[in-house]
């Protein structure tokens, strides 16, 4: 096997199996974790680096807050278990000569049957003083250094990649190092015309300075060196590139209906209307009504902060749909919030002659039926429902308009689902997440975007407040205060049961808590375990006034309208992220009542946590809590990867290379304009390729 090896000329698309070291374990091991040839390899670059060039002393460590290269001789070396949480620690001593410092290792006892008393490290790690004064450094990186004291890795950068399962940190480092050998059969994936277009250097070069950069100045710490400027413009254009492939191709079929809008329509809409509509409405619904009277599908995203009047603009676009003889389904991710959507609409439109339905998963089987027959009838107008329209039974007569709220909250496929339900249908998706212009390029790069950017008059400004748990007995007392005089409250928890892993106070216990104190007063549950007739009942309640205060999870979040409640307080506030914050304090400040926002943190809570709910008190506006929220937690956070089926890029960052994500935009635009659907179609797939580049 191993005269196999030598002889085998790699290129990028040897399998990682001729590589030295690796035998079919972790041949397994590589390929799940995407590593299943040279060219995975070649792209799979370190997540940070190393600088092992300058050894310090033992002696000097507690001057030092950072991590350090050190060489020395083990004293000791022993595996002990935790008396406290059982956990297996191996510890070390370790002497250069002018000092000694205690290594740590947590949960690794296999180290005992590789490190012994005596044996020469080299060392690299964090220092820092333990709770009893003394100096350790903890899960370093070691290697053992050989009878000459030499090492690989000392004196040297050295690059750290992703765990791969299995298999120990040096080993990766060395069977990628032996992959490099394939860099030059890289194929570079843009032409020079489009390298030229991004300012950027060719693949080869990009791929060798990553793995083994010849200095880590600030460019480099930073992400702005050539080598990383060429990687993520690939990634952003190849993600960009294929949105505009996607979205070009389903805009090759025109509509075969034709939408007017007449006086008759106008007026439908104007009996609809309960109020005026601001400024910002009446443009957003301007550019709605020139997209369904286009030959060509609508595709848009609407926009607004919470309360701004997002589902009075959706429902005169589903209007004008009815009033041409279509059909229009409004999908909401909650079986409460489609309930809301379905009282709201029916109140607007029961006058105009209008056929509301609500399809969910607790819709009886009998009405179920009866709402199915009657929709691909045609005799229901417009169909509010959950998850359950997207089941194959449902069909329509005439399906024009497609509407999703909250869409970040349905995968890819299941909006595709919907969508396919129609004959090119016209698509509006809406978020009341305000999301900043750099991510609404990444997720929603296919989509014309339309902002609501202001409250409707008369909107009272709410009070937003943070309160130690100390303080507690206070705010108890200024809520009965408020409750005395007519108002409703929210109290909001982060989970509904004690967990083992969570030091969280849970909505189960907090309920108990709360009636000893408010024995007088009305409270009542509301959590996602619950059926969708109990929510549905408790929420009813709660509405008419029959419930005080709301003891609820998060599953009040999105949309739920009770204009007296004017109370919101959120326990263990430092758990949640600032948008999910401006999400519930968005329930609160919908009637004539002044409102409040009170966020309980923890005592010991962490500054960085008190510095972020000390901005969030301060900040009134969505979309500068959203720009906030990004910055501070990340974008797979901010909205949850998983739901919104947002891209995960190698190096790319879309709040740090926003510059870089709108340059991939217009590039991606010019391309599909100058190469044509067919060519650009070829080149998003050679660009999406896993390998980045390899031969095919």
């Amino acid at each position: 096997m191993e005269a196999a090896r030598r002889s085998h000329s790699l290129t990028t698309d040897t399998p990682v199996r001729f590589l030295k070291g690796v035998g079919e374990g972790r041949e397994a091991l590589l390929a799940n974790a995407g590593l299943a040839i040279v060219g995975d390899l070649l792209m799979f670059f370190p997540y940070r680096f190393e600088d092992r060039r300058h050894p310090v002393h033992i002696r000097d460590l507690r001057r030092i807050d950072a991590p350090v290269s050190l060489r020395g001789r083990l004293l000791s070396a022993s595996l002990k278990v935790s008396p406290i949480k059982r956990l297996r620690i191996f510890e070390a001593i370790l002497d250069d000569g002018t000092g000694t410092v205690m290594l740590v290792w947590f949960n690794q006892p296999y180290l005992k049957d590789q490190l012994k008393k005596g044996d020469q490290l080299a060392i690299y790690g964090q220092p820092r003083v333990n709770s009893y004064g003394k100096l350790q450094i903890e899960n370093p990186d070691f290697e053992k250094l050989d009878p000459a004291g030499e090492s690989e890795d000392e004196g040297a950068i050295v690059p750290v990649y992703s765990a791969v399962s299995g298999i120990p940190p040096k080993a990766i480092r060395k069977i990628v190092q032996q992959s490099l050998e394939a860099a030059a059969t890289l194929v570079d994936p843009l032409p020079d015309i489009l390298r030229s277009r991004l300012k950027v250097i060719p693949i080869i070069e990009a791929v060798l300075s990553l793995h083994h950069p010849q200095s880590l100045d600030g460019s480099f710490e930073s992400f702005r060196t050539p080598a990383h400027r060429r990687i993520i413009l690939q990634e952003f254009f190849a993600f960009q590139l294929s949105l505009r492939v996607r979205r070009a191709s389903e805009e090759q079929s025109l509509k075969s209906r034709k939408t007017i809008i007449d006086d008759r329509i106008r007026e439908l809409a104007r009996k609809a209307l309960p109020f005026t509509l601001t400024k910002a409405q009446k443009r957003v619904l301007k550019e709605i009504a020139a997209d369904l009277q286009s030959d060509r599908p609508m595709y848009r995203l609407l926009q607004g902060d919470v309360g701004s009047g997002k589902t009075i603009i959706a429902l005169i676009s589903a209007l004008i749909t009815i009033g041409n003889g279509h059909q229009a389904a409004l999908l909401a991710p909650t079986e409460i919030l489609a309930e809301q959507h379905l009282q709201r609409i029916r109140q607007l439109v029961e006058h105009a002659g209008i056929r509301v339905a609500k399809l969910t998963g607790s819709t009886p089987a009998a009405e179920a039926r009866s709402i199915l027959g009657e929709l691909q009838r045609g005799t229901i107008d417009l169909i509010v429902g959950t998850h359950a329209l997207l089941e194959d039974r449902v069909r329509f007569r005439s399906f024009a308009l497609a509407i999703v709220d909250e869409q970040h909250r349905f995968g890819v496929a299941q909006r595709k689902k919907f969508f396919a339900k129609g004959d090119l249908p016209d698509i509006l998706v809406m978020t009341a997440t305000p999301i900043p212009r750099s991510l609404a390029l990444t997720i929603f790069g296919d989509l014309e975007l339309s902002v609501i950017d202001e409250l409707p008059p008369g909107r009272l400004p709410i009070k937003t407040i943070v309160r130690g748990s100390a303080r507690l007995p206070k705010v108890y007392e200024f809520i009965e205060q408020q409750l005395a005089d007519g108002a409703q409250s929210y109290i909001v928890f982060p989970i509904i049961e004690e967990s083992e892993k969570l030091d969280l106070t849970p909505l189960t216990v907090g309920f108990e808590s709360l009636r000893r104190v408010f024995p007088s007063r009305r409270l009542a549950m509301l959590h996602g375990r619950m059926s969708a007739e109990e929510k549905s009942l408790t929420m009813a309640a709660f509405k008419r006034g029959e419930i005080d205060i709301l003891v609820a999870t998060t599953v009040i979040e999105v949309g739920i309208d009770v204009p007296n409640a004017s109370i919101m307080m959120i326990m263990d506030s430092d758990r949640f992220g600032l948008s999910q914050l401006h999400q519930l304090r968005g329930r609160v400040g919908r009637g004539s009542r002044k409102s409040y926002c009170v966020l309980i943190r923890d005592e010991t809570t962490s500054e960085e946590a008190k510095e972020r709910l000390k901005t969030f008190e301060q900040t009134r506006d969505g979309f500068d809590v959203a720009e906030k929220d990004l910055q501070m937690r990340g974008a797979g956070d901010f909205l949850g990867t998983r739901q919104s089926g947002m891209p995960r890029f190698r190096f790319g960052n879309i709040l740090r290379d926003h510059e870089l994500m709108e340059l991939a935009r217009d590039v991606a635009i010019e391309t599909l304009a100058r190469e044509g659907l067919e060519g650009a179609d070829r080149l998003a797939r050679a660009l999406t390729d896993e390998s980045s580049g390899a031969k095919d």
